[in-house]
């Protein structure tokens, strides 16, 4: 009798045991691995939102996709008569060539009126020399 009570004990004490090495290995390794595949579904979770975008909810305004973004962002890189980026920078430089046109004439107008300047001063100090 006493042998089939120590086998009882070793038994119970083998289950508890295991029982206590299970929740171990749980606390240990499962959980941590459950956390990390939690983040890694919301990170996932959240790329496919910003992807796709999100439709519109009560105080949540609608949020476009990327590939609507993009197809935003390709309008305003084609001149589309006067609204897009491509259209202002177009004018831009249009303004930009005409200024420096104009720069370079009020310059040569300068140039020559120096040089006039230049002719009459010397003219003056000769008719005040004689």
């Amino acid at each position: 009798m006493q042998n089939v009570q120590d086998l009882l004990w070793i038994q119970i004490f083998g289950a508890v045991g295991t029982v206590a090495g299970a929740i171990f290995l749980i606390a240990k390794f499962v959980v941590p691995a459950l956390k990390r595949i939690s983040k890694w579904m919301n990170t996932w979770e959240n790329f496919m939102d910003d992807w796709f975008g999100e439709e519109g909810r009560p105080g949540v305004k609608k949020r476009a996709g990327v590939m609507e973004r993009l197809a935003t962002l390709d309008h305003e890189l084609k001149p589309n008569g006067g609204g897009s980026i491509k259209d202002a920078v177009n004018r831009i430089e249009s303004d930009v060539k005409e200024l420096s046109s104009d720069t370079k004439g009020i310059k040569k107008r300068l140039e020559d009126g120096d040089k006039r300047f230049d002719q009459i001063e010397d003219r003056l100090n000769k008719l005040e020399d004689k």
